[in-house]
């Protein structure tokens, strides 16, 4: 057979396809930029000898090929979508196109939706239409606003209501409309108002239920109106006492007898709207006499006026009386005072007054109405000062006084004080005495405290200066305690001195002489001239506080105390230091006034107080303390006293401890 013949087919062969000379298409195409007219593309260059490249727009050859490797599709339309392309050329024909899909933003907003118009309204609502927006591209939807407020999501209907409004009420509805990409038309606007709705009925039979001297009840009937009725708003006297209130009464108390009074009343509904016009009623508490005059009679010094009066009658009963200066209520009690010095019945002093200084004193009696009584007001002067003052500060003993020009025109002028406004040497020893009335001795942190006063008396004549000399001579005896009072820019402090050496004088020429006056206080505090008080009630069982507050900077600070029943197992208790005064278990004081035990902090003394015809003076009263009793100072500050303890069997009333204490400085 033949070697190729049929018998024997000829062996396959490789065929080589020809190899391409065309440039590979240009790689990464992407945009740089887009905008709503034009978009800017970039590409990478391919390998190998590219002679330019072609740029296609929806497949459309724009002008003759580029060299460079970006390209801007310019004059194209808002929101349209193009397919941008470019391809290669090279030296045997052109590379296959890449190609990328684009879309260019719409910037343009829809126009303003015209004819917003109330289609259809209520009380409750409304409804609103308006004609559709045109858009370059194509509107998509429509916002609806009520009050500048977004309504939801953007629909694509022409109307749109509103419910659960208020009515008779004003709403600004807007809309605008939107498009694919966001861009929002100006806001066609419109003014909207639900239906007004009517406001309930005047309230009927308004009426007065009970009158006395000194209130008023007062009752109506329901109101009509279209929506329920929630309450009614009441004005007593032009002035609104009451909103809203379900209830179909009011009542007035505390009001002054013989007088009248306008009551007035709208109905509500539940929109808030309120009647036109209100109920009126004018109506007047019933009469009555005012207490009878009480009969005053006053003691006036140069600070002070003391005033005692009378008692004064009402039909009603006289539940206080006030003590008036210049018109002012200084003072108001229920005619018994609970103090320090015991219980006072009708009388009180009014301290602080400006010397030779005109004022009105009165002493009011209140009754259960709030009547006063007649005026009984008396025109007084309180003394004048029995000199001038020339200097600050002013040193005065008594009638007679450094640093002034006094009565007789002699100038007492202090050329070298000593030992007033530095603080006292320190004590190193706080004795305590025996026995179980006793005391402590010393004043406390500091030992006494020596003022040298050294100055000068300039007379106009000679017996004007004889009797200077005799009157400073007389100031204070030797054996004698008395009152150093220094009056300086800021305060008026005293002390209790006596004469420590020999009052010296010296004459000096015709008219004038000079004078040393060595005074010493065992106690070293400078005290205030007004005293500080505080009363704690306690309603038993229970407790009941004051508090003072301290000035001074001395560090321990004396008080007073009066404790008043009735009371049972009592405790005083002075929340700054922690300490517990406490009674002798068993120990109670009546309810009675004349029943009280004082207790004196700066000498630890106690004693009971009870009336005259059981022992005419006050007895020793330390047994009544437990042993030991924790006594205590005041503090500079706050100073809370706390009285507690167990009623009495039989005794009503609350128990009371009266605090009293002068302000002390180093």
């Amino acid at each position: 057979m033949a070697r190729h013949g049929r018998a024997y087919p000829a062996p396959a062969r490789a065929v080589a396809l020809p190899w391409s000379t065309l440039p590979p298409p240009p790689g990464n195409l992407r945009t740089v930029s887009v905008a709503p007219t034009e978009v800017a593309v970039a590409w990478d260059a391919p390998p190998g000898a590219v002679l330019g490249y072609g740029l296609y727009l929806d497949g459309v050859k724009l002008g003759a090929d580029q060299t460079g490797l970006v390209f801007t599709f310019a004059g194209l339309v808002e929101g349209g979508t193009y397919v941008l392309a470019v391809d290669a050329a090279g030296a045997d024909g052109r590379s296959d196109a890449a190609w990328i899909r684009v879309t260019t933003p719409d910037a343009t907003a829809p126009s303003a939706p015209a004819g917003l118009a109330v289609t259809a309204a209520d009380r409750y609502g409304f409804t609103v239409a308006w004609d559709a927006a045109s858009d370059n591209v194509a509107v998509t939807g429509y916002g609806v606003y009520l009050d500048n407020v977004k309504q939801g999501a953007d629909q694509t209907g022409l109307t749109r209501a509103f419910s659960g409004l208020v009515a008779g009420t004003a709403y600004t509805v807007e809309v605008d409309a939107v498009d694919a990409w966001d861009n929002r038309s100006a806001r066609a606007v419109l003014a909207a108002s639900t239906v007004p709705d009517l406001p309930p009925g005047t309230p009927p039979k308004l009426r007065a239920t009970a009158v006395t001297y000194t209130s008023i009840d007062v009752a109506w009937d329901t109101a009509v109106d279209e929506d329920p009725v929630t309450g009614y708003d009441i004005a007593f006297d032009g002035t609104a006492v009451a909103v809203n209130q379900p209830v179909l009464a009011a009542s007035f108390p505390g009001l002054t007898e013989n007088t009248a009074h306008t009551v007035q009343v709208w109905a509500v509904d539940a929109l808030g709207q309120r009647s036109t016009t209100p109920a009126l009623l004018v109506v007047s508490t019933l009469d009555d006499t005012p207490p009878t005059v009480p009969p005053i009679t006053l003691e006036v010094g140069e600070e002070h006026i003391t005033v005692e009066w009378g008692p004064s009658s009402d039909d009603f009963g006289v539940t206080h009386y006030e003590v008036h200066i210049d018109g002012a209520v200084v003072h108001a009690t229920p005619g018994l005072d609970y103090t320090v010095d015991g219980p006072v019945l009708r009388r009180h002093t009014v301290a602080g007054l400006t010397p030779g200084a005109d004022y009105q004193v009165r002493v009011a009696a209140v009754d259960e109405l709030g009547q006063l009584s007649p005026a009984n007001t008396v025109n007084v002067q309180t003394s004048p000062l029995p000199f001038l003052p020339a200097a600050t500060p002013v040193y005065r003993i008594g009638a007679w006084a450094a640093g002034v020009t006094d009565m007789f025109g002699v100038l007492w002028s202090v050329t070298k004080p000593a030992g007033w406004a530095s603080t006292p040497p320190v004590s190193p020893v706080v004795g305590e005495l025996g026995g179980v009335d006793g005391g402590f001795g010393g004043g406390g942190r500091y030992g006494s405290r020596v003022v040298t006063l050294e100055g000068e008396a300039v007379a106009p004549t000679q017996a004007a200066m004889l009797a200077a000399k005799q009157r400073l001579l007389a100031v204070l005896h030797p054996r004698d305690i008395g009152l150093l009072r220094v009056a300086d820019a800021l305060h008026v402090r005293q002390a209790r001195v006596r004469l420590d050496q020999k009052i010296q004088i010296k004459d000096g020429g015709s008219l004038s002489f000079t004078w040393t006056l060595v005074l010493r206080a065992a106690d070293p505090r400078r005290y205030a001239v007004t005293p500080t008080r505080g009363t704690a009630v306690a309603e038993l069982p229970g407790s009941g506080s004051c508090t003072l507050d301290l000035a001074g900077n001395y560090p321990s600070i004396p008080a007073r105390l009066r404790l008043y029943g009735p009371i049972r197992d009592f405790t005083i208790t002075h929340a700054e230091s922690g300490t517990v005064m406490r009674a002798m278990p068993g120990t109670e004081l009546p309810a009675d006034p004349e029943y009280s035990l004082s207790l004196e902090l700066a000498t630890r003394q106690v004693w009971a107080h009870v009336p005259s015809h059981v022992w005419p003076v006050p007895r020793p009263g330390r047994s009544a303390l437990a042993h030991l009793p924790a006594w205590f100072m005041l503090l500079p500050g706050a100073n809370t006293l706390t009285l507690a303890g167990q009623p009495v069997a039989g005794e009503a009333g609350a128990a009371r401890l009266v605090v009293e204490a002068f302000d002390a400085w180093r």
